[in-house]
């Protein structure tokens, strides 16, 4: 079986599962970005009028909007480097981290739904999720 691997006495099973993200888990994976996770890399972010769908910066992802973030860049004198980010992007971004998480588990089981814990999302790891959905890797830190 292809599923199943022997590392030593343990057994490791491969398996394809779905996890639930809620709205709420975006908000306050957004909020723990913006408040301190990407601060140190990005200065300003800012929702385009014409894409707004909530009133605060950190609902619009949750809620098919977009974000538009600042980096930092000491020679941008044109103010040119500005970076989209999507619902899809975010999603990515997160997947990325669950794949191979570099700070914390952030999953549990919650009525018989493998779920996203927020409360052990920290600026740390938002940092990384927003740097994945954006750049596609780890960039800044």
């Amino acid at each position: 079986m292809e599923e199943v691997k022997r590392m030593g006495l343990n057994n490791v099973l491969n398996l394809s599962f779905s996890i639930v993200v809620t709205p709420e888990d975006i908000d306050d994976i957004m909020v723990s970005a913006l408040e301190g996770g990407i601060t140190y890399w990005a200065n300003r972010a800012k929702v385009p009028e014409e894409k707004r769908v909530a009133e605060w910066g950190h609902e619009q992802i949750a809620r098919d909007g977009e974000l538009h973030i600042h980096v930092v860049e000491p020679f941008d004198q044109d103010d040119t480097e500005w970076y989209i980010l999507t619902k899809e992007k975010f999603l990515n971004g997160l997947v990325k981290y669950l794949k191979e998480p570099k700070y914390s588990d952030c999953l549990e089981f919650m009525n018989h739904e493998l779920r996203i814990d927020t409360g052990y999302i920290d600026a740390d790891v938002a940092d990384t999720i927003i740097q994945y959905a954006l750049f596609g890797e780890v960039v800044y830190g």
